[in-house]
């Protein structure tokens, strides 16, 4: 370059696309006074650099570098017109010493630099918009000046483990709308002047296993819209008497010391408690009117709050050790999930409510009889892993008139399927010829896999059919086009689902796939469902 690298704005390296190293002198950047931008990423083991750069343009506007090997950034690092400064996973113990100008910085990612121990004074970054700080393990505390920037909208401070309070300026961040404090497990509390910050729509509290309370002045965050936290093992109370007017969803699984529900907003939508051992459940919760999802353990003295029978949603029992449920549980007329996975000393199921929508019974390894119906066309029934399930309990899963996918132990299509083929394709002759109108069926298959050995990890899967008119040629597509073999796919196992399509010939062939080269179906079968089936909106999960 005849002008010295001064005609250069910007350079993009991606250290992954060479195999060579790269040596960078510490007066490289001299010779390119007019740089805009400098992005560097991938395996910086293939940088070699001196101790420091003497200086880097006075004209950066973007520096993105990951994992950027010094300590620091050179002395006479001049920010004016950087609006974005990106350094994930670096060295960094310090940006720079003093103040510098910052009026045009809108983005500061310095997440996962672990040896990170404080930030330099941004009270000049007026347009600061974004700080990811998120991973820096070694970061004790937060200068006062952070909560100087107006316009800071999003603050993520997740798995700052050394994190021990925030200070009480965080209430002038009036326009912060994010605060991402998961994993602080050093916080002990939260200023009250977090109620100032009446902008805030999230605030995430995960893991903060040192926190017992939160202040009053939460209920001030009228325009907060979804709270979390979950593993707070020491929380023990939330505050009373506040309406949090926003409030939809409330993340509170696994608080153990936390005994009181909360009775923070009356227009929650989703509340989360499985694995808290809430002890009572107010009466008041029939008149939250929005009220979509309450998600509890199962407890004994549930039995005697017919309110509590009436809102819960989904219910998650904690001991396994259980043999049968109570026969009461078919009294909680909104249940739409059962959670019984790995319950192995489980004999058998009493009557289920008619909402049920998901049946999880996975790895129920004694479960044998089925003292229930599946009335609810909508309802996924799993049983992955049930192998003492007797002949009636299997006949019970695969004759349910299920939309949705049913999962239970099995290696050959059962003849209750009249028409069955080795492979994936499947040649039907119907008994009268279709009248230009939507037929059901229900299909059956049973996947193999084609690699050596067993298979490793989960293979999520799509099972997809179409039909094959033999006598006119055309493909006719059906409704669903495919479902889900949800949660994944499993050898010695049926899979069972149901489907409609416009067939136009009285000898259709039926086409299952599973699009993956380590997967294919081995088995299939098909039974016509009579009309009065036919699922009318044909939607799937």
């Amino acid at each position: 370059d005849t002008s010295g690298g001064k005609s250069l704005i910007g350079i993009s390296l991606n250290l992954n696309e060479t195999e060579d190293k790269l040596y960078i002198t510490e007066r490289a950047f001299e010779r390119m006074p007019n740089l805009q931008f400098l992005k560097i990423g991938g395996d910086c083991n293939r940088l070699c650099l001196p101790q420091s750069f003497s200086s880097i343009s006075r004209k950066l506007r973007l520096l993105g570098w990951t994992r950027f090997p010094m300590t620091s950034l050179p002395p006479n690092f001049y920010p004016k017109f950087l609006v974005d400064l990106s350094m994930p996973g670096s060295k960094l113990e310090k940006l720079w010493d003093g103040d510098k100008p910052l009026t045009n910085l809108k983005r500061l990612d310095l997440s996962h630099c672990v040896n990170l121990k404080k930030l330099p004074d941004l009270s000049s970054a007026t347009n600061l918009d974004e700080l990811d700080l998120s991973g820096c393990s070694s970061l004790v505390e937060l200068s006062s000046s952070l909560w100087n920037p107006a316009n800071l909208g999003a603050l993520g401070l997740t798995g700052c483990l050394s994190l021990v309070k925030l200070p009480s300026s965080i209430g002038n961040a009036i326009n912060l709308t994010s605060l991402s404090l998961n994993g602080c497990s050093s916080l002990v509390e939260l200023p009250y002047s977090i109620g100032n910050v009446t902008n805030l729509k999230i605030l995430a509290l995960d893991d903060c296993s040192s926190l017992v309370e939160l202040p009053f002045s939460i209920g001030n965050l009228h325009n907060l819209w979804k709270l979390h936290l979950e593993r707070c093992s020491k929380l023990k109370v939330l505050p009373i008497n506040i309406n949090m007017k926003s409030l939809e969803e409330v993340y509170l699984r696994n608080c153990p010391m936390l005994k009181t529900f909360p009775e923070i907003s009356t227009n929650i939508k989703r509340l989360m408690l499985n694995g808290t051992p809430v002890e009572e459940v107010p009466l008041a919760v029939t008149s939250w009117p929005r009220l979509e999802e309450l998600h509890m353990s199962y407890r004994e003295n549930l039995k005697d709050l017919p309110h509590a029978l009436n809102s819960i949603t989904d219910l998650e029992l904690a001991d396994k050790d259980i043999t049968e449920l109570v026969p009461w549980i078919k009294r909680f007329s909104r249940l739409r999930r059962l959670l019984l996975n790995g319950f192995q000393k489980l004999v058998s199921l009493p009557q289920l409510p008619g909402s049920l929508l998901f049946l999880d019974a996975e790895n129920c390894e004694s479960l044998e009889r089925l003292d229930c119906s599946f009335g609810n066309p909508d309802i996924h029934l799993n049983f992955r892993n049930c192998f003492q399930l007797n002949q009636e309990a299997r006949d019970l899963i695969i004759q349910a008139s299920n939309f949705n996918v049913a999962i239970l132990p099995g290696g050959e299509v059962p003849a209750y399927f009249s028409d069955r083929a080795t492979g994936r394709t499947l040649t039907v002759k119907l008994n009268e010829r279709p009248l230009h109108k939507p037929l059901r069926f229900k299909g059956c298959v049973v996947l193999g896999y084609m690699e050596e050995g067993q298979p490793r990890g989960r293979h999520s899967l799509h099972v997809s059919y179409r039909i094959r008119d033999i006598q006119n040629g055309p493909i006719v597509s059906c409704r669903p086009g495919h479902h889900h073999l949800s949660p994944f796919a499993v050898t010695g196992h049926l899979y069972t689902f149901e489907f409609e399509a416009d067939v136009t010939s009285n000898e259709p062939c039926f086409e299952f796939t599973v699009v993956t080269k380590s997967w294919s179906i081995i088995e299939c079968g098909l039974l016509q469902l009579p009309p009065k089936y036919l699922h009318v909106d044909g939607t799937s999960d």
